[in-house]
């Protein structure tokens, strides 16, 4: 095997510490996020039990109704069912994203274990011949280019996570801006035309699938801000919960300012995630540039070690 070969190699297995340590990081989340998944359910079918004993309790109704109470109790009752079902959603979609997540980590895991015994065989046969030289300077100057190679390829190797995390979010954010600019054109459409439930059901389609982009990027924008932390990156970007009592307000109380006021949540959707976009395109950029110069620095480690494996 080629000295150049081998330092590839290495260069490719360094990561199996990181990655394994990732893997099993990722299942103690799986766990604890499905615990909570359950918990969440649980608050969302109390929620749902609160309002159908609101409206099935003839006696707590005419009490309510004849005091003036009724709607607003049953409006709070419902928004509370709303916010419930919108959590439990995000904890699911949390726990597709980390599963998802794991199964790329081991198909990663099981590549690198079989370049990882070839290096093993290989390396083994070198350090006996350092060891047989008997020669301490060159020793322990190859042990101290090795531990700066280990540990700029740890940077590597928590950029390109950070990055891998940083276009998933940016992916997810251009897939709802799309669903949002769909759903904005029929919002201009039913203000100005009235159009009645056709346009109702396709605006809300659309704001359907924009709701789930939303709920997956939630998720992964938090990855992404471990991520970053990891490379000691603290400033991520965020993202605000979409005004999820706006359907409920647009649909049932048809009018010019519910309309006015959906197509506006909209708009502002959208600028926020345009800027969201933004942000997440700085930072890939500002990643790409230290990732270079780590790749620049392992490149000079590695001529280093060249040296001396080629003094052999």
């Amino acid at each position: 095997m080629h000295s150049r070969e081998l330092m590839e190699i290495k260069n490719e297995i360094a990561i199996l510490p990181a990655l394994r340590e990732k893997a099993d990081k990722l299942r103690d989340r799986i766990r604890d996020a499905e615990r909570w998944v359950e918990k969440l359910m649980e608050k969302y079918k109390k929620e749902s039990l609160d309002v159908e004993q609101l409206k099935n309790s003839s006696f707590s109704a005419f009490i309510l109704k004849l005091v003036g109470k009724y709607e607003g109790r049953l409006e709070k009752e419902e928004q509370e069912e709303i916010a419930a079902k919108l959590e439990y959603d995000r904890a699911c979609q949390t726990v597709e994203e980390l599963k998802k997540e794991l199964k790329e980590t081991e198909r990663r895991l099981v590549e690198l274990k079989d370049l990882e015994r070839a290096y093993d065989a290989e390396i083994k046969r070198r350090e006996q011949m350092i060891l047989g030289r008997m020669d301490t300077e060159l020793y322990e100057r190859y042990m101290k280019l090795e531990q700066e190679r280990e540990h700029v390829q740890k940077q590597i190797f928590e950029i390109n996570e950070a990055i891998r995390a940083a276009n998933r979010a940016k992916n997810t954010a251009k897939s709802a801006m799309g669903h949002l600019d769909n759903a904005e054109g029929w919002a201009t459409f039913d203000l100005l035309s009235r159009g009645g439930i056709i346009s109702h059901l396709a605006k809300y389609e659309h704001i359907d699938r924009a709701e789930e982009d939303f709920n997956a990027l939630y998720s992964q924008l938090r990855e992404l801000k471990k991520e970053l932390s990891d490379i000691e990156i603290y400033d991520a970007p965020g993202l605000s919960e979409i005004d999820t009592t706006t359907r409920m307000v647009d649909f049932w109380f048809d009018n010019i300012f519910t309309d006015i006021r959906v197509r506006n949540t909209i708009r502002n959707n959208i600028e926020e995630l345009r800027s969201l976009y933004g942000k997440l395109d700085r930072i890939i950029a500002d990643l790409e540039t230290r990732k270079r110069e780590c790749i620049k620095r392992a490149e000079e480690i590695e001529n280093l070690q060249n040296e001396v494996i080629m003094s052999l």
